[in-house]
């Protein structure tokens, strides 16, 4: 997975689709978005975690034209980054993955848009997909649920997720997941060895933000507590993040204007 990765970020950089995009929108930015939304579209299925089939990104009309006799190549890519994607993080794909670049009009140039979704299932996976969606959807709030039973505070507002080396990320609720870890189609990558490659996410559910480790080797920690895989954490202001020897610590918005994180 790394080396499609890899070379996908090539094409934007030295291949031919830096003569079409130039400094606009790269395939690189198509892969990553697609990778969150199979992440914020998982569902806990009867034999794990399941990811859709379907991923549609929507870019602007500039881009898409720019995209011409490429469009199809680079969408056999990224569906073949997803699947590789899917295998390392131990998600089923309920069918073979299928991704589409679609024109939107609302799109600011240089964006994308990504949605993954379930479709042109048979009848009875498609109810069992139903079924988990609702049941991931309980388990998400009841993880919510526990999770402010052990921490009183939970008031929010707009966070910042920043560390020593300058980042200063703002948590965005509408991106629904942000993930951490060494392998760089994260959205926050974290150059130390003994950080994962997919270490940990930060999922916003309903009314929070839920740090979940995904078995790291070296172990999450929250306010030096450690998580286990299946023990997410509400995370607030002043709440301190440790992935392996990487700290991290979670802050209110900032009065200044901010950079953008790595990844």
């Amino acid at each position: 997975m790394l080396a499609r990765f890899e070379r996908l970020m090539e094409q934007a950089v030295e291949g031919s689709l830096r003569r079409v995009f130039g400094t606009s929108l790269q395939p690189i930015q198509l892969a990553k978005a697609a990778a969150r939304a199979m992440e914020q579209a998982q569902v806990i299925g009867p034999r794990g975690p399941e990811a859709p089939n379907l991923y549609e990104l929507r870019v602007a009309s500039a881009d898409l034209v720019r995209f011409g006799d490429y469009a199809r190549g680079v969408s056999g890519e990224i569906g073949a980054y997803l699947r590789e994607y899917a295998r390392e993080r131990g998600l089923r794909l309920v069918a073979d993955v299928r991704v589409e670049l679609i024109e939107e009009s609302a799109i600011r140039p240089g964006t994308v848009r990504a949605k993954a979704r379930f479709e042109g299932l048979p009848a009875t996976v498609q109810r069992e997909v139903d079924a988990a969606v609702e049941g991931t959807r309980k388990l998400r709030l009841a993880d919510l649920a526990a999770a402010q039973r052990k921490q009183h505070d939970v008031t929010q507002g707009r966070l910042h997720l920043r560390d020593a080396s300058g980042l200063d990320l703002a948590l965005d609720p509408e991106a629904e997941v942000l993930r951490l870890g060494r392998a760089p189609d994260n959205d926050v990558v974290i150059a130390s060895k003994n950080v994962s490659r997919y270490h940990a996410q930060l999922r916003w559910v309903e009314s929070g933000w839920l740090v979940y480790d995904l078995t790291s080797t070296n172990g999450t920690w929250l306010d030096e507590h450690r998580l286990s895989a299946n023990e997410p954490r509400l995370v607030t202001a002043g709440s301190k993040l440790r992935l392996g020897d990487h700290h991290l610590e979670l802050v209110k918005q900032l009065r200044t204007p901010v950079r953008r994180g790595r990844g």
